[in-house]
Formats: C-alpha cells, structure tokens, sequence
C-alpha cells in the first residue's frame, strides 16, 4: 500500500498554494510527479508528467486516463476558500462532483493510497468552543464547508471495500509563501502603518505551516499508516495579536499591538456593520493534530518564528 518512493504520484490541483508545495515535498522525497491543472503547459516538465484536469462531468474515460499509471494520487483541486461568494451547487461542481469522478477512476485503476486534502471547516464554522478532534461531531455553517462533508462521505461509500485505501486529511487555515484565504487578509492588516487594537482577543487559532502538510503527505505514502481522517495543524495555536506580531517581526516591524477590551472592540464592530467579522476574529479555533503525529509525523511548535521566517522571505524577493 505504501513504503515505495520509486512510485508516481498524481497530484491534482498542483498549480496552486497547497498544489504546489506538496508536489515539491513527493519529488525531494523520492516520488515521479504526475501534476493535474486547468492549465498543464505552465509547468516546465515532461509531457508525461503534466495533465490537463478534466471537467467535473468529462465521461469515465477521460478520468481513466489521467489515473492511469500512477501509484498513489493525491486530491488537492477544488475551491479552497470560504469566502468565494458562491451557492452551494458551485462548491458541490468543485468539490463533490469532480472528487467523485477522480475517485472512481482510482479505485479502478490506482493501486496505492488516495489522499484527500478536506477541510476543517467540514466539520465546524470559522470558530469552535471546544478543541476538535477526528471524533469531533461534524457541523459545518456554511456551504464550502458542507461541501466538504459531503465530498468525505461520497468517498468514504466508494472506497468502502478498502478503507486503507482512502486518507482525507482535515487542514487548518495554511499559511506559507502564497497564502490566501482570511490569512492573507492577515496579511494585508499587518502591513498597516498603524497599531492595532487587538492586545485584548484572548481567543486562539490553530493555523498549519503548508511546508508541514507537504510532510504529512509524504509520510502518509511513506509509511504503513492506517487510513481514515487526519486533522492536521501545527501544535501551539496562536492569538490574532500573535499572528499579527509574528508577521510583523518578518518584514522588520514592531509588534505595534495594544489592548482595547474585547466589549468595548464588540460594541465598535458592531457600529460599523462588522459583527460578523468580529465574531470570526475574537472566536477561538483549536484543534489537535494528535492522532496523525502518533502515527510519526511531527507537528511544527514554532509557528510565530516560522511565519516570520515566510514574511522575511516575501520581504527579500
């Protein structure tokens, strides 16, 4: 099933963030790269080593061929962000439909593992009350999210005779060089010219260096790991001061962090139309990656010094 490096892999969505990095992490660790993108001629590489991505409705033979002679394939095409302001059958098209069509072209013709890259907001909106879990009950608020679930569940049912097969890996917010989502609008508020009020939110998040995850990965073909459900993140989660100090040290600034009680910044949202945003902000979402570093795969615990070290390196290029 795994333990094999002179295998291919097929990674799908490989142009973007999370793509990217972990068709780099397979290659330095041993594996052929097949990469799957809308637009394959981007890549410099061999035309047996980059595919077109098929549309979500392409016919079975389309999907034969892209699987075929691979070992292992891992999954991570789809729309990745919670904030695209799209119904639910535009997140169902991208994130259902199209793993659906991969999967049963791999459980056909794809010996080796199918990883799944998912979500943790499968299983819970932007904030939790309680540290998750794989045990953790699963309840999504939005549509990305439940496009999520819904992906897990239709692959769980097609790789049902093999469950060693399937691996969906659950993610925290990634950052790393080309981050997106919330933390790139992280970001964008740490390079303001101003201090920022934000000394008083207690609450804490788990966020995931994407180098990291590109590990998981690699370890998850690598070793006879069991399959099923892995949350992944980095193991000390961080405050939104934090974070903003962090990023903030990267490009040569001072943290520039001072404290207004969380009512009075409550009270402020919501004069300008922004309770929502400041719910999503002071809301705490931690998780453990407990069960996946058992298995040998090691968590990062300095997430601060290594989000300064991506900022610095934005800096410098």
């Amino acid at each position: 099933m795994s333990g094999d490096r002179s295998g291919k892999v097929l990674v799908t969505g490989a142009s973007g963030f999370i793509g990217r990095a972990v068709a780099a992490h397979l290659r330095s660790g041993g594996y052929k790269v097949r990469v799957a993108s809308r637009d394959p001629n981007q890549f410099d590489l061999r035309r047996e080593d980059r595919a077109l991505m098929p549309a979500a409705n392409a016919g079975a033979g389309a999907w034969d061929q892209l699987v075929s002679g691979v070992d292992h394939l891992v999954h991570c095409a789809g729309i990745a962000d919670a904030s695209t302001n799209l119904r639910y059958d535009g997140y169902r098209v991208a994130n259902v439909d199209l793993s659906v069509q991969l999967a049963d072209a791999a459980r056909r013709h794809v010996p080796g593992r199918f990883v799944f890259l998912s979500s943790i907001r499968a299983i819970t909106g932007p904030t939790s009350p309680e540290v998750l879990t794989e045990s953790s009950p699963a309840r999504p608020t939005d549509d990305y999210g439940r496009s999520k679930l819904e992906a897990e569940e239709k692959l769980a049912e097609i790789f049902a005779a093999d469950s060693r097969q399937l691996v969906t890996f659950r993610p925290v917010a990634v950052y790393g060089e080309g981050m997106r989502g919330g933390l790139a609008g992280l970001l964008r508020l740490a390079h303001t010219p101003f201090p920022l009020p934000l000394g008083g939110i207690q609450a804490r998040r788990s966020l995931l260096d994407v180098e990291r995850l590109g590990a998981a990965v690699l370890h998850i073909l690598s070793n006879p790991v069991a399959g099923g459900t892995y949350i992944v993140s980095d193991s000390s989660p961080l405050t939104l001061a934090g974070i903003v100090a962090a990023m903030r040290e990267g490009i040569g600034r001072n943290p520039g962090i001072f404290t207004i009680p969380e009512p009075l910044l409550a009270g402020l949202s919501a004069m300008v139309g922004r309770r929502d945003l400041w719910r999503r902000l002071s809301g705490p979402l931690v998780v453990s990656p407990d069960r996946l570093a058992a298995t040998g795969w090691q968590p990062a615990d300095d997430t601060s010094r290594r989000l300064a070290a991506y900022m610095a390196g934005r800096q410098a290029n």
